[in-house]
């Protein structure tokens, strides 16, 4: 088996020099991709698995799928030796060389949000690259890196020979256009660069700066220690339209580099207002899929063709990596994305045959449905890990303009009998036919950050202690019907607002309504849709809500959903996080409590802490706290079925599923292919 260089999760640095160009080398995970040790020069080359013969001319190193050797008959595209760099990166198959050919037709919510079966089938491709294992890094384009003694410098080395998917050169340029003329380019970016790039991640912290040593090296420099700049580099913030961009094709619409008339047309006929809206356009990246026909990337599928109802991929002809017999990736021919913002339509067109792969909108209550026609739609079932260890989390609104709902979900006590009230079992047994696992929101067992019984704070079925402790926090007094009551004599009540978009959240919740019932509370339930739900939590109006609880060591750091106050997509403390982050002047900033502006400053430190030890201690502190204060609870963590086609091959039987593990990115989607008899 060939091996990589890779970062173990429980050594983000190397403790010599804090390097991860050298790291320890590990055998292959889940998925078995790797890159090899040796030269691909090393490898025999093999006829491509049902595919025809290519035109006569000399013999070739590496294979091609038919539709490429088509072009390069007809003159249209170069041999495939001259399109792969002189070393491809191998991908060795989970179970066998795949055959070439086919389509995967996939279906997504919305027109704009490529994530989930899009990345999961079609892949991604970043500066680094989460590992098969689904918790450590491993190479992406760049090939390895390292810091230097203190963190404030990190070299990254790029692959030498990449091409993007129009034959231009990928070189360390791509990454001076984007940081240089885009990214700090005031009137491109006139908030200056996103946080993921300045020091600390912090909006406090100075951009970082860049410099190229030669075509294919790269300086990062930063005003403090930044070692978790890899965690970046590694998900979203790492992809194309970020540090990165294709400078020969993006020049044309920038003012230093493009001719000024052309610009000015180009402008006035897509119906924009200036150059920035145009290269935006032009380069658009959705959920780190190049998402813009006509725009090059270096992922394994290209878009070709847009449709009202759906958006068109083909395989990217200059793909950089190879199976171990040499043939070019990927195997599948065609991605078709199909929007469909009804899960029921999706699941529908799934049994009909008219989708392959059904992951990111497949439901462990739709099991019985899929397991029931298994034979007549020719499925098969993987059921996964997920990062879910909440399903469904509860966030409160903790700094809520309204008086009485604020100092009620401000009081300790109330916030621990909300959680004690809730009968997890039942949930798991209603929601998830008890497959799920009833437990508070923490950590998985396989985390880093876990010690045991992290799970089990606040998390019993306890309506008696609820009761007591809603009277410990001093609300006494009922009504006829056995409400609580607040201080003016109104019954004890909120609103919980809800993303109709999250799977599972409305069924949770109408079950975690009736039981706050049964201790005196009078919640009531208002779904909405994203949009106006990002809008609320944004003016601080939202009252409490849910969303889905994943996390990953990969990404906690940046999005621990309930541990920080202003993180994520709801949070428990906007008003507070405000003012923590320096927008004083807002008027919904508020000034916190002590404990809260130490968790915001301890977080901090932990993002700075140069070593792993240190790390880890700080992340610790920060749990322990979060199961005392107990800004947010969850309810049942769950696995994840994946529906794909029977002859769907070289799909893991075991994996982790979920948003901060971008899916099923890490065991290669390119190596997957449909198995003809």
């Amino acid at each position: 088996m060939t091996q990589k260089h890779r970062m173990d999760r429980r050594t983000f640095l190397r403790m010599s020099g804090l390097s991860a160009a050298a790291a320890v080398a590990a055998a292959c995970g889940p998925g078995g991709g790797s890159e090899p040790e040796t030269s691909a020069d090393d490898m025999p080359a093999a006829e491509a698995p049902a595919a025809d013969a290519p035109a006569a001319g000399p013999p070739s190193k590496y294979n091609e799928a038919p539709m490429l050797a088509e072009r390069v008959a007809a003159g249209e595209l170069p041999p495939v030796d001259e399109r792969l760099p002189a070393n491809p990166v191998v991908i060795e198959p989970l179970e066998e060389i795949g055959q070439y050919g086919g389509v995967t037709r996939v279906a997504i919510g919305n027109p704009n949000h490529l994530f989930g079966d899009p990345q999961a089938v079609m892949g991604t491709e970043l500066i680094l690259r989460i590992a098969p294992d689904f918790s450590s890094i491993t190479s992406g384009l760049a090939e390895s890196w390292e810091f230097n003694d203190d963190a404030t410098e990190q070299i990254l080395h790029l692959r030498e020979g990449l091409r993007w998917s129009d034959g231009a050169p990928f070189s360390a340029d791509d990454f001076i256009f984007s940081w240089h003329d885009l990214q700090l380019n005031e009137e491109y970016a006139p908030g200056g660069p996103p946080n993921a790039w300045r020091a600390g991640a912090s909006p406090a912290g100075a951009p970082l700066g860049m410099e190229k040593i030669d075509d294919h090296t790269i300086r990062l420099t930063f005003e403090k220690p930044y070692p978790l700049i890899v965690l970046q580099e590694t998900f979203y913030a790492g992809s194309q339209g970020g540090l990165w961009q294709p400078k020969h094709y993006l020049q044309q619409f920038h003012p230093d580099y493009g001719d000024a008339d052309e610009i000015a047309n180009m402008i006035e006929e897509a119906g924009f207002e200036d150059w920035t809206q145009l290269l935006r356009d032009r380069g658009r990246v959705g959920s780190t899929i190049p998402a813009q026909v006509g725009l090059p990337g270096m992922t394994a599928f290209i878009r070709v063709d847009d449709a009202p109802d759906h958006h068109s991929y083909e395989r990217n002809p200059y793909y950089w990596k190879v199976d171990t017999a040499g043939n070019q990736l990927p195997y599948i021919d065609e991605t078709i994305v199909f929007i469909i913002d009804n899960r029921e339509v999706a699941n529908a067109k799934l049994i009909a045959g008219e989708l392959e792969f059904s992951g990111r909108q497949a439901d462990l209550a739709n099991m019985e449905l899929y397991q029931a026609n298994l034979e007549s739609a020719d499925l098969k079932i993987k059921m996964w890990k997920s990062t879910f260890p909440g399903r469904t989390v509860i966030v409160p609104n903790l700094t809520h303009k309204d008086p009485q709902i604020r100092a009620f979900f401000q009081n300790q006590n109330v916030r621990h009998a909300l959680s004690v009230a809730i009968n997890r079992e039942e949930i798991n047994d209603v929601v998830y036919f008890g497959l799920g696992e009833p437990r508070q929101w923490a950590a998985w067992p396989d985390s880093k950050y876990y010690q045991e019984g992290d799970e089990a704070h606040w998390a019993q079925f306890d309506p008696d202690m609820a009761m007591e402790r809603l009277d410990q926090a001093g609300y006494t007094e009922k009504d006829a019907a056995g409400f609580r009551l607040f201080p003016d004599g109104s019954r004890v009540s909120w609103v919980i607002q809800l993303d109709t978009e999250q799977a599972d959240v409305l069924d949770v919740f109408e079950l975690v309504v009736e039981q706050w019932r049964a201790v005196g509370l009078d919640p009531s339930i208002r779904p909405i849709n994203r949009s106006l739900l990002n809008e609320l939590v944004s003016a601080n109006t939202v009252g409490m809500s849910g969303w889905e609880g994943d996390i990953s060591d990969i990404t906690w750091v940046w999005c621990s959903r309930l541990n920080h106050p202003g993180h994520c997509s709801v949070r428990w403390g906007h008003a507070w996080n405000l003012w923590l982050s320096g927008d004083t002047d807002n008027e919904l900033a508020e000034e916190p409590p002590e404990e809260i502006a130490w968790v915001y400053n301890r977080w901090q430190d932990m993002i700075d802490a140069v070593t792993e030890e240190e790390h880890i201690a700080i992340a610790r502190e920060l749990w322990e706290w979060f199961y005392d204060y107990l800004p947010g609870f969850g309810t049942v963590g769950i696995p994840k079925p994946v529906v794909m086609k029977k002859n769907f091959t070289n799909f893991p039987d075991d994996g982790v599923w979920g948003f901060s593990v971008i899916r099923a990115v890490p065991v290669h989607p390119e190596q997957f292919f449909y198995k003809q008899s």
